[in-house]
Parts: C-alpha cells; sequence; structure tokens
C-alpha cells in the first residue's frame, strides 16, 4: 500500500476529514512547488503560567514556521522561554544570515549553516542555540509533510526499529505520587510490571546540594547506595540502574562515587562532572569500568568531537531541542557510531521533543536508549496531543504520519491555554 492509498484508507479515523483533505492536497506538490516554498509568518507558542497539567505548570516553548503552501511546521525548545523568544526575534530582525522570512523552509542545511555562523560569531550556545534547535524541527516538520512522509522514513529509518526506553525518575515526575524515599520498591516493581528495562535517578544529589560537590564522606556515600540495595532487593537483575549526577561533583569525590558503585553494576553514570572538561573525564573514565554518559549540555557535533576524540565518555546523549535539532543529533549520532559509542537522547522537556526524538531513533543504527518519563507521555503530553506516542513493554514507536506527526488536541488554540505571539510575517 502506497502513502496516498494508507492515507486514504486509514486518515479518516486518525485526523479527520479537514485535516485529510490538507494531507492529500501535498501529497501533490510538484519539483517547482517546493523549490519556490517560501516562510511567510514566524510564531511563538507558549502557554499560560497558571496552567499546570498533572499538578506542574509548561516550561517549554513552540515554535511555527508558516508557509505559502499552507503547510505549518512545530518545533519545541525549553527552558528559558523568554530568553528563546528573544533570540528568533534577533535573528529575523537583526541579522541579514539568520533572516527566516522569505526563505524556503526545505533547504534545512543551509538555512542550520547560516544561523549557526553568525550565532558562533557573536558566541554560540544558549538560547541561540535552543532556537535554532526548535527551528530546525519546524523544518523536518515542513519537510515531511511536503512530501507525505513521516520524519523517521525521510532520514532513511525503520518503524520496525526497536526503540528501547529508559525510566526517568524524580520526585516532581512521579507515578501515583510515589517518592523515591518511600516507595522505592513499589516503583521498582511497577516499571519492571510495565516491561520497562531500567530506571535512571539521582541517589547522590541530595548529597550533592549540600556539600556543593565539593566532598562526600564514606558514611554519605553508603546512605546513597541504599538506594540502589533497595531496588536490586525488589527486583534483582530485572531492572537495571543508571545513575545521574547533574555535574555537581568535583574529580576526587566523582571517583570516589564510581569506585564505590562498582559492584552493584551500574548502567551508566550520566552527567558526574560539568562538561567543560573532556580531559577530567577521560581520567575519571580510565578509574572506572561504569560507562560514562556525556551530556545533553553538549551542543552540536563540534561539542561532541572533543568527547569522542579524547575517550571521555563511553555514551553520547544530546537533546534534540537543545544541541541543534534532529539535523545536528542524526551527525552526532553518525560521528559516535564511528568509535563505536552508541547514543541515547534526553527526552526530559516537551510533547514535541518526545515526538522528535523518537523519529530520529528510529533511524540511527547506533541507539542505546531513549530516555522517556512516564508521567509526561502517560499524563501530560495527552493535554496537547491526541495521539502522544506511549511505550509498549519497554519500546516506542513514532507514528506513522507525515512530519512529525504532530495531532493536536481539538480546541487546543481557542483555549485560554495558549499563547501566541507573531515574530514576524510577510
Amino acid at each position: 500500500m502506497n502513502r496516498r492509498s494508507f492515507l486514504l484508507n486509514t486518515g479518516l479515523s486518525l485526523l479527520g476529514t479537514s485535516q485529510l483533505s490538507k494531507w492529500i492536497k501535498h501529497l501533490d506538490f510538484d519539483a517547482n512547488a517546493l523549490e519556490e516554498m517560501k516562510i511567510t509568518k514566524i510564531e511563538t507558542v507558549r502557554f499560560n503560567p497558571d496552567l499546570q497539567v498533572d499538578g506542574r505548570g509548561i516550561q517549554w516553548m513552540w515554535v511555527r514556521l508558516h508557509t505559502d503552501s499552507g503547510l505549518i511546521g512545530t518545533g519545541e525548545t525549553y527552558p528559558f522561554n523568554e530568553a528563546s523568544e528573544a533570540a528568533i526575534k534577533d535573528l529575523q530582525w537583526h541579522s541579514w544570515a539568520g533572516k527566516l522570512l522569505g526563505r524556503n523552509p526545505l533547504e534545512i542545511e543551509q538555512t542550520w549553516e547560516r544561523i549557526f555562523r553568525q550565532n558562533a560569531f557573536h558566541v554560540f550556545g544558549g538560547a541561540e542555540m535552543r532556537a535554532l534547535s526548535a527551528i530546525n524541527l519546524a523544518q523536518w516538520d515542513i519537510l515531511g509533510q511536503a512530501a507525505g512522509m513521516p520524519v523517521y522514513q525521510m532520514l532513511g529509518g525503520s518503524l520496525d526499529k526497536s526503540i528501547r526506553v529508559y525510566n526517568t525518575y524524580t520526585n516532581a515526575r512521579n507515578i501515583n505520587g510515589w517518592t523515591l524515599e518511600n516507595d522505592m520498591e513499589k516503583i521498582a516493581t511497577f516499571l519492571v510490571e510495565q516491561g520497562i528495562p531500567a530506571i535512571k535517578f539521582c541517589p547522590f544529589d541530595g548529597v550533592g546540594n549540600r556539600n556543593k560537590g565539593e566532598y562526600i564522606s564514606r558514611r554519605e556515600i553508603d546512605t546513597c547506595l541504599d538506594w540502589i540495595r533497595r531496588i536490586q532487593d525488589t527486583v534483582g537483575d530485572q531492572l537495571d540502574i543508571g545513575c545521574e549526577f547533574h555535574s555537581l561533583w568535583n574529580l576526587p569525590s566523582a571517583m570516589r562515587i564510581a569506585e564505590a558503585l562498582e559492584p552493584f553494576n551500574i548502567l551508566f553514570l550520566e552527567d558526574i562532572l560539568l562538561q567543560d572538561n573532556m580531559q577530567a573525564y577521560a581520567s575519571l573514565a580510565q578509574h572506572t569500568s561504569i560507562p560514562l554518559v556525556i551530556s545533553e549540555r553538549l551542543a552540536t557535533r563540534f561539542d561532541f568531537r572533543e568527547m569522542l576524540e579524547s575517550k571521555a565518555g563511553s555514551i553520547a546523549m544530546y537533546d534534540l531541542t537543545w544541541c541543534g535539532g534532529i539535523s545536528e543529533g542524526k551527525k552526532i549520532s553518525d560521528m559516535a557510531n564511528t568509535y563505536y559509542v552508541p547514543t541515547m537522547m534526553h527526552t526530559a522537556g516537551g510533547p514535541i521533543l518526545w515526538y522528535a526524538s523518537l523519529h530520529l531513533a528510529a533511524a540511527i543504527t547506533n541507539l542505546f536508549f531513549v530516555e522517556s518519563v512516564y508521567p509526561n507521555w502517560k499524563n501530560r503530553y495527552p493535554y496537547f496531543f491526541s495521539n502522544v506516542p506511549t511505550v509498549d513493554q519497554g519500546f516506542a514507536k513514532p507514528p506513522d504520519l507525515p512530519g512529525l506527526g504532530l495531532q493536536l488536541r481539538e480546541g487546543l488554540f481557542e483555549s485560554d491555554d495558549v499563547i501566541v505571539t507573531t515574530i514576524g510575517e510577510l
């Protein structure tokens, strides 16, 4: 069955009549129409500060690129949304190289390079890189819609790819109100019952925040290790354990912690040091057999090049709404693959990050895990989208729909929850 037949046969149930006709129309774009397509309006979408979904506020922002073809691409980034919105305004109105209005949204590589070089000339990173990441996601969304193909397929991926996820657990992102301190056994049992093979949490953060990462005692280490023991005593080896450290520690403390964790067969240690000194990470890597994960705080392939060349980490982890978008995430993964280094994806942000990460995960060949947060995809994201990808027995799939496959919840943009700002319009 070709994609036109697929949409005709199944689209009514998936999209509704009005949306279906839009998709079918765009399957008939000719080459000239694609070459001449232009961005006609740029919007940011933020959310009512009082909006609470599943007990938490909304930290992400969307970027929408409108085109003269009628297609709209949507990207995302987070947090510090005022700064990211200001960066998009600067791109359009103050930088000749970064202008988007009137440009063809399908010129993805040229757009990325043009904006990156302009930003790098004035020190790249931060809000500018978050803005570029959101723009890139929106462009890929448009490209897939114009072609009538899902982004994973545009990248050469497969819907049959097994996308393995672990679950990140914090007391702010909890299941049934369970806390790590009081309900570790319930949490571990629940995840195993769901078929999720691994958990990531932060057993050393309390001490790290209290001691400013300067020192950890033997007694403090043993207290933190009790969290690990409780999981393994409850479910044995049915649940692998990854530890997140939020870059709190100095090198001697990190070495001491890693040594204490060796007997527990830990899956990985994530961001135990700040990401700005790869030689320090290389020293830690020589000190422990536990794989080191570095880091969603790195942006672009240029940052990851240093990590790979210095043998500082065993796993490359990036966030598509921070690192430069889908284009850059694919390049980072491919580059890491030449070192036989696997890839992980950080997805603790908004729903479009979750969609985009699954599309890219379906297309790379060195996937280790994609992060998932059970309360996000189960409870929070469905407030915004009607077809949120779920996790089934530890695996997830992207939607098999054009572009990123985003299906907005009916009435969302007519509600008071959404704040739309026009950045520029032709």
